[in-house]
């Protein structure tokens, strides 16, 4: 065979020719960049501001999504919970920080600010903690079948909603920790995640750890900060845009927050 002969023929002479290897294709800096950006963010070092005798601190830790919970490390075998992701909201830090790369974690428990190390590094933080949320919530299995919905209106104020008053909600917003009539929701869904998780208390799953969460805030100690400097409040008759220019009001431009 000729092939057979030729090879015979490179070894007689001491030429081993080797195959040319195949070219790959080549990456524009543009596809780098983008693959980059897509790449999910699962773990990695922030800082975390605490408060201290001294005012605000930055502690740089090493941080872990895993599950519903984001974690830091606190030992070589230990991990503490920060973050309930379901009832957790991921927002972008204003002029308030005087810091690059800042963003917010709220919930219903209060608002903790994380620096990550670049601005690439932060949006990949905020896309991955959203995604993550929105993952935990469906995943999650009910416990709660029973009572659950005697529960939350059992919460001071959250007999009736939270922003125009009508009584026996079947609507929460799990970040806020108030629960809404179904006019209100479709407001809040309007509003984005970002602002509102929107949740019902008759056709979602419920689990005990949201629940908790839920009970650690209810609709008076919410509207205290929320509707402090309010005065012309909707009403259970009030139509779509009212309840649309006054939910906006409210919950995005804060203009009835207690800021003292």
């Amino acid at each position: 065979k000729q092939w057979y002969q030729r090879r015979v023929r490179d070894v007689e002479c001491g030429e081993n020719r080797k195959r040319p290897a195949k070219r790959r294709p080549k990456l524009h800096k543009k596809d780098s960049v983008t693959r980059l950006r897509m790449k999910p963010k699962t773990s990695g070092y922030l800082y975390v501001r605490q408060r201290s005798a001294l005012g605000h601190k930055w502690m740089l830790m090493y941080c872990v999504i895993e599950g519903c919970w984001l974690k830091c490390l606190v030992s070589e075998e230990e991990f503490l919970e920060l973050e309930h992701l379901p009832t957790t909201t991921v927002k972008p830090v204003g002029n308030e920080v005087n810091r690059n790369s800042c963003f917010y974690m709220v919930s219903p428990k209060g608002k903790r600010c994380y620096q990550a190390l670049t601005e690439l590094d932060r949006r990949n933080w905020m896309s991955s903690l959203t995604q993550s949320s929105i993952n935990a919530l469906q995943r999650s299995n009910s416990t709660t079948q029973g009572d659950h919905v005697k529960r939350m209106h059992a919460i001071e104020g959250n007999s009736v909603c939270a922003d125009c008053g009508a009584a026996s909600p079947e609507w929460a917003c799990i970040d806020h920790g108030i629960t809404i009539c179904i006019d209100c929701s479709g407001v809040h869904r309007s509003l984005g995640v970002n602002v509102s998780k929107v949740r019902s208390l008759l056709l979602d799953n419920w689990t005990d750890d949201i629940i908790v969460c839920m009970e650690s805030k209810g609709n008076a100690k919410f509207n205290e900060l929320y509707e402090f400097h309010a005065t012309n409040k909707i009403t259970p008759t009030s139509n779509r845009e009212e309840r649309d220019a006054y939910i906006r009001r409210k919950y995005v431009e804060k203009e009835f927050y207690r800021n003292d």
